[in-house]
């Protein structure tokens, strides 16, 4: 699977994680164990991108085991070179989600486009924001992609039908301040069903991780 042409220039995984983040006060705007699922979904949607990894009935593949000097990216590459393949999406899905908002806005730490900063509220808990500092790029995505959803009346392409896929399973439909949330979740929706059956069956995997959380959270 290769990218395509015309996209935007920052990563999937970067754009799902400036959507999920207040353009200001860096909070998370939707619950962090949805996020964290759909991030790790974009990591992965990212290596499939780039033909590093294949998905083979929902388990993963390494084709290309070379470092490509992005940190992230590598460093989970890398990671699946040394436990094998054969692995489900999910089991990946739930093995990154610790530390996936750390290393994806570090990423954007790195490139300027947001900053770390710690805070701690009434009840002396620490939260860790990460507020934009360029107030066009970091709205950039929401922007995008909610007039894509609203407006065009062509399909979208598979990079950004598997955002809003991303979007939508992490909970971030709000996010996107659409004048009409209906035709935006049915065009995610439509727009699922044409994506490629690696994606769909990623996509797929991330709707599990999300429901498991949600399971867990209940009990």
């Amino acid at each position: 699977m290769t990218n395509y042409p015309g996209q935007p220039a920052e990563r999937l995984a970067d754009e799902l994680f400036l959507i999920a983040h207040d353009d200001y006060s860096g909070k998370l705007l939707a619950a962090a164990s949805l996020v964290d699922a759909a991030l790790c979904g974009a990591l992965l949607a990212e290596l499939l991108f780039d033909s590093r990894i294949t998905l083979v009935q929902s388990a993963v593949y390494v084709a290309d085991d070379r470092a490509w000097r992005e940190p992230v990216t590598d460093r989970v590459l890398a990671e699946m070179v040394r436990r094998g393949d054969g692995h489900q999406a999910r089991s990946w899905l739930e093995f990154l989600a610790p530390r996936v908002r750390d290393h994806v806005g570090d990423r954007l730490v790195s490139a300027g486009a947001v900053r770390r900063m710690t805070a701690r509220g009434l009840n002396l808990r620490t939260t860790l924001r990460f507020p934009g500092l360029d107030p066009n790029r970091v709205a950039r995505p929401r922007v995008r992609l909610n007039a894509i959803l609203e407006r065009s009346e062509q399909p979208l392409d598979a990079r950004t039908a598997t955002l809003a896929g991303l979007v939508r399973a992490g909970g971030l439909v709000r996010a996107l301040i659409p004048a009409n949330r209906a035709i935006v979740t049915e065009r995610i929706a439509a727009s699922r069903r044409l994506l490629p059956t690696e994606l769909g069956d990623l996509l797929n995997a991330v709707d599990a991780a999300v429901a498991a959380t949600a399971l867990t959270v209940r009990r």
